[in-house]
């Protein structure tokens, strides 16, 4: 989108905003050709050379890649399959569904009307704002530091060889093997970088929208989307649903380890699985309900006028064709009276239906769903098929 939009505000500025176009590592991806989106499988390719192929040669080359040379060989190892060849391509993969939705909820906002004359430069202040914080040095230098930071040094977590269990990461008596060392220093710090980087990311869209919900927004409260117009920012926020897939992940193959290779009750973890699907689904909404007040005073205003007007028209309607009939019944026919009253009542209906909360249900099982695919993919493998057919007749008898 170029040039004045239809409402005659300059919408030019918009084509460059991005959530995901900046910072230092976007120029580092810039210069060795690999920031266009039609680079997505490139780049994951690039990513799993560096994190995940280093792990096969080496177990290849100590013989831990398979085999029973150690309890937990690499390529039975789920923790990895869910990290590197899920979690790793999904979080690059999020640039391309992610961004073009917020391209077009800031051109909308800018556009649509929504977002009153008066309030556009703030609007646009605020864009600026996140845009300078997305591409801060020393924000991107903040989360490299923390995602390489040596956690290990205070969890004694068999992962890092330091249990009783072997592993192709070491053991206990030997320590940490090469490929334990490049897990430790190169593999685990990059995914979890990425991880943190696209939080910061979606802190950032948070913080707009909060400065969003503030201003005197135009709403129409008998919008058809029930959203008061919202609706399009509620669809672009169910997109960050593929992060909740991706760290879920990563759990998801911790869980299959426990369960495949120590025996843990699939059961078990059911409860973890809850509590990670729900504050998925709270973290992700839970910006979209700044707007709650704003819809609550739409919906209540437009009540309010709707209802005084109702009375006027259903009063007229009445006098007309039922209690005092200036024409005769057949007269009604051809007529647009039915049609006006009918039209109306339908507004109302709509607006008495406009949601106070913008989420849809839509939006809650489309994260629902991505939240909670891994889990069901380790649910699948880790119970025969005969319990699972058996579980699933419990719960529809």
């Amino acid at each position: 989108m170029t040039g004045d939009s239809s409402t005659g505000h300059d919408s030019s500025w918009t084509e460059s905003s991005s959530l995901v176009n900046g910072g230092p590592f976007y120029q580092a991806m810039r210069r060795m050709g690999l920031a266009e989106r039609r680079r997505i499988l490139s780049r994951m390719v690039v990513w799993l050379i560096l994190t995940w192929l280093p792990l096969v040669i080496l177990c290849l080359a100590k013989g831990t890649a398979w085999g029973d040379k150690v309890k937990i060989p690499l390529f039975v190892d789920y923790s990895v399959y869910g990290r590197f060849l899920v979690a790793l391509p999904l979080l690059i993969a999020a640039e391309a569904i992610i961004d073009p939705f917020i391209r077009r909820v800031v051109s909308t906002f800018n556009s649509s009307g929504v977002i009153r004359e008066e309030d556009l430069p703030a609007y646009r202040t605020a864009i600026l704002e996140i845009e300078r914080l997305r591409d801060s040095k020393l924000v991107e230098f903040l989360l490299v530091i923390a995602a390489f930071f040596p956690f290990f040094l205070f969890a004694a977590d068999y992962q890092w060889g330091f249990s009783t269990i072997s592993t192709w990461h070491g053991t206990s008596t030997d320590g940490l093997s090469p490929a334990g060392w490049w897990f430790l220093l190169v593999s685990t710090p990059f995914l979890r970088f990425l991880m943190l980087r696209w939080l910061w990311r979606f802190g950032l869209w948070s913080y707009v929208l909060g400065r969003i919900s503030r201003m005197n927004l135009a709403l129409l409260a008998t919008h058809p989307d029930r959203l008061a117009g919202l609706g399009f920012v509620v669809l672009a926020q169910q997109q960050f649903g593929i992060l909740a897939a991706a760290m879920g992940s990563v759990l998801a193959g911790q869980f299959a380890n426990e369960i495949i290779h120590f025996g843990l009750p699939p059961t078990e973890v059911r409860t973890e699985t809850a509590v990670f699907i729900a504050i998925a689904l709270l973290v992700i909404f839970l910006p979209l309900t700044l707007f709650s007040f704003k819809l609550f005073e739409a919906r209540r205003d437009g009540l309010l006028r709707y209802g005084m007007l109702a009375r006027g028209v259903t009063n007229r309607f009445d006098d007309k064709w039922v209690r005092t009939p200036e024409s005769s019944p057949e007269a009604m026919i051809g007529t647009q009276d039915p049609s006006s009253l009918i039209d109306y009542i339908s507004s109302y209906d709509v607006l008495h239906s406009t949601k106070v909360i913008p989420i849809t249900r839509r939006a809650v099982l489309s994260v629902t769903a991505q939240a909670a695919a891994p889990f069901a993919v380790v649910w699948y493998l880790a119970t025969p098929i005969d319990q699972l057919i058996v579980e699933v007749l419990k719960r529809l008898v």
